[in-house]
């Protein structure tokens, strides 16, 4: 059984867990790094090959109201308007509402696989604002939110991202070469950081499993197949 989470998010934002089970334990994963490495294929991936395995899957991609996402992008970084405070508060109300959810959802299903997280702040949100970690961390008091137990980051070169991503009529605009490269440093560098243990800011992250996966010269099943042996030691 597979369901996306905005299918069961009824009009007044509560979820409908009618139709689930309730006596499940629950895995959180994260799918998270850079664009165009193949978030959303490795997301599909797993929750397919778990509801094939009669398991039951709640899928999302964060931020997760689609209202939400209309407010983020009409309201930040426009014509060249940077308030980079409000963009935070915005980014960082989607990850408490997703922190909601997941609370709800504990034990409800299987697996909770998202794409995207909080933990996208602390690369992709750095690479936009060009702030650091402890800007990030003092507006969205990570300390609040239900965490995640693993966290795959998916990498790949600049270029091979700008080929995977320029013909789609869905890309932002913070998709575009330039961006890309910087994406792609920060977000190898934010996986180092958690691992290293010296930055006080990512402790929340380190109580999680933390895999990196570079998919530059990787096929769709490559990448899965290296996922689910990752997720298959721990869960």
């Amino acid at each position: 059984m597979k369901v996306f989470l905005p299918e069961i998010v009824r009009s007044n934002g509560a979820l409908d867990l009618s139709s689930l089970p309730s006596n499940l334990n629950t895995s959180f994963i994260s799918v998270t790094g850079q664009d165009g490495s193949g978030k959303t294929n490795l997301r599909d991936g797993l929750a397919k090959h778990f509801s094939d395995m009669g398991k039951v899957v709640i899928t999302a991609k964060s931020p997760c109201d689609k209202y939400i996402v209309q407010l983020l992008n009409n309201a930040i970084s426009q014509n060249g308007y940077e308030d980079w405070y409000t963009e935070q508060m915005l980014f960082s109300f989607t990850d408490g509402l997703l922190s909601n959810y997941m609370l709800q959802i504990n034990s409800h299903c299987d697996y909770f696989i998202c794409q995207r997280g909080p933990i996208d702040q602390y690369a992709h949100g750095i690479t936009r604002s060009g702030k650091t970690y402890s800007d990030i961390y003092k507006i969205q008091r990570p300390e609040r939110l239900a965490k995640f137990d693993m966290y795959i980051h998916l990498n790949c070169d600049a270029d091979v991202a700008w080929e995977r991503v320029c013909e789609d009529e869905g890309k932002d605009r913070y998709e575009y070469p330039e961006y890309f490269a910087r994406q792609v440093k920060n977000t190898k560098k934010l996986y180092d950081d958690i691992i290293n243990g010296e930055q006080k800011e990512l402790d929340f992250l380190r109580c999680s499993r933390n895999v990196y996966i570079d998919t530059t010269s990787l096929t769709i099943p490559d990448v899965l197949e290296m996922a689910l042996k990752e997720v298959n030691s721990i869960f």
